[in-house]
């Protein structure tokens, strides 16, 4: 249904109501233009939810007759004819009753000039139909005038729309995505007092930042309209990849009823979404022997075969280097202790390498203050604190890598597209060798807005003797074997018995004959 009303601002009766009395309402739901109206520049559209009454034969008598519409000369207004009307017509309460001929232009009476004649604008000047008759039955007059008193009023309309979020998540809600986070939501319209269907706007904040999807339906049984939405980081699309691959930023998912009054608890639901390093969002190792707290305080734990579990690192020990096992050069001390010489520091390059951390400008162990969380990480930063390692026999050939992502109450296996990289903290470059490897696992750039990492550290035992020694045991061993058959090949080649106690003897015999025949000459 169209009313005009004088000069209408766009928006700004948009969603108020019309309350007639004693009956009839209506809903204002848009303007509507009037672009060649001399008197009006727009009119309203509305929802009539109760029917406006009509005039009667009493209140206004002209409607008995036939009509009939012709053109003024002399401005742009059109007078109104009745036919035959007698002592009834117009009146002069008649004025500004608005007669309304379905299919045609609407008309407010300004002016009564006798009970036959009245003077009257045209709403919709380019639909009047000029010199037609229209019987009794084919018009009809409404009151919507105020000089007579004032029957109408405009307010804010009743809240008719509620607006729910199925997962509870509070209005104006900030939530964080990462490249592989996907939000799901869904939206519950419910009509009330009304069982029209209701058009929603969804409207997003910076759509090259995300990839909204959307599928809303209706259910007709219970007159409640959703709407799912799926968000998640623009990465991978085809369409907008090269726009918003890796970007960082804030956008924003807006439902909003446009029907809904201004008194309604909730007319939008707005969720800011900002995509970045995800709060709490972390990777673990995963130790292929589970070091608990009570595992860690027992003195020398071992597994069913009777192996000890963790290794007890020296007091302010070093892991090798490239150098070899006497000539530590790294910067991380082990089990630290200030108050005692440094271990196997006795060339320049260990001493002018290794600094302390936590027991940094401190006297004595004590003073150091390690927790027992500070003494169990694998983490660099508290290795002044750690004093046992997991302990694996040599040659580790299979070290099970495995990694859990973590993130607000969600724990899963690291897995693609998560490729990561592995260091070892302390510079070693021979991965098969013996005592302390301590390793940093990092994802690689591109996975992630988060720079995800963590460390673990082994320790090799029962490994073999370093270069050179297992070669200098293996020639010392060659030559004393050596030395022990050439002893035996000369005792072979000159016959000699030396468990003959007769031959013996014998050669004593000899010895004795030889010095008495050839005395000593002094």
């Amino acid at each position: 249904m169209l009313f005009t009303w004088g000069i209408i601002q766009h928006n700004k009766l948009t969603y108020t109501s019309c309350h007639y009395r004693p009956v009839g309402a209506a809903l204002i739901v848009g303007d509507f233009p009037l672009e060649y109206s001399p008197h009006y520049l727009s009119s309203v559209i509305v929802n009539v939810l109760e029917k406006f009454p009509i005039e009667s034969e009493g209140s206004s008598p002209c409607i008995k007759y036939t009509l009939t519409v012709t053109k003024r000369l002399n401005d742009n207004n059109i007078t109104l004819h009745l036919s035959n009307p007698g002592k009834d017509g117009f009146r002069i309460t008649d004025v500004e009753k608005t007669v309304v001929i379905p299919g045609s232009s609407s008309f407010l009476i300004m002016a009564v000039l006798d009970n036959q004649t009245a003077i009257a604008e045209p709403t919709m000047p380019n639909k009047v139909p000029f010199n037609i008759s229209f019987p009794s039955k084919q018009w009809f007059m409404h009151n919507f005038g105020t000089i007579n008193g004032k029957k109408w009023d405009l307010k804010l309309d009743t809240c008719r729309y509620s607006i729910q979020e199925h997962n509870h998540i509070a209005k104006n809600a900030i939530k964080y995505l990462d490249l592989d986070t996907t939000y799901n939501f869904m939206f519950r319209v419910t009509p009330q007092y009304t069982g029209k269907r209701l058009g929603i706007y969804l409207v997003i904040g910076n759509p090259s930042l995300l990839e909204v999807t959307t599928k809303e339906y209706w259910d007709e049984i219970d007159n409640i309209y959703y709407i799912p939405l799926n968000g998640n980081v623009c990465f991978g699309s085809a369409n907008l990849f090269s726009q918003c691959k890796y970007l960082q930023g804030k956008s924003s998912i807006a439902v909003i009823i446009p029907e809904a009054s201004c008194i309604c608890e909730t007319s939008a639901y707005i969720i800011t979404l900002k995509t970045g390093c995800l709060y709490g969002k972390s990777i673990h190792y995963i130790s292929p022997v589970p070091v608990t707290a009570e595992l860690w305080l027992q003195k020398a734990p071992k597994d069913e075969n009777g192996f000890l579990i963790l290794k007890e690192l020296p007091v302010n020990y070093r892991p090798p280097s490239v150098h070899g096992i006497a000539i530590p050069i790294s910067d991380n001390f082990y089990n630290a202790d200030p108050s005692k010489p440094r271990m196997r520091n006795y060339f320049k390059i260990s001493k002018d390498s290794g600094f302390y951390k936590k027991c940094a400008n401190k006297s004595s162990r004590a003073e150091c203050n390690c927790t027992l969380a500070e003494k169990m990480s694998s983490l660099a930063a508290f290795s002044d604190c750690t004093e046992k390692v997991l302990r694996m026999r040599y040659p580790v050939t299979k070290l099970p890598i495995h990694f859990n992502l973590k993130h607000s109450n969600s724990i899963k296996n690291l897995s693609f597209p998560y490729f990561v990289t592995i260091t070892e903290v302390n510079q070693r470059t021979n991965w098969e060798g013996s005592e302390l490897f301590h390793f940093k696992v990092s994802t690689v750039p591109g996975v992630s807005h988060c720079n995800l990492s963590d460390e673990f550290q082994i320790y090799v035992d029962d490994a073999p003797l370093a270069f050179p020694g297992q070669y200098l045991i293996s020639a010392l061993t060659a030559l004393l074997i050596g030395s022990i058959i050439f002893v035996a090949f000369l005792i072979q080649l000159y016959d000699i018995n030396v468990w003959d106690e007769n031959w013996m003897s014998s050669q004593k015999s000899k010895e004795i004959f030889i010095a008495a025949e050839y005395p000593l000459m002094l």
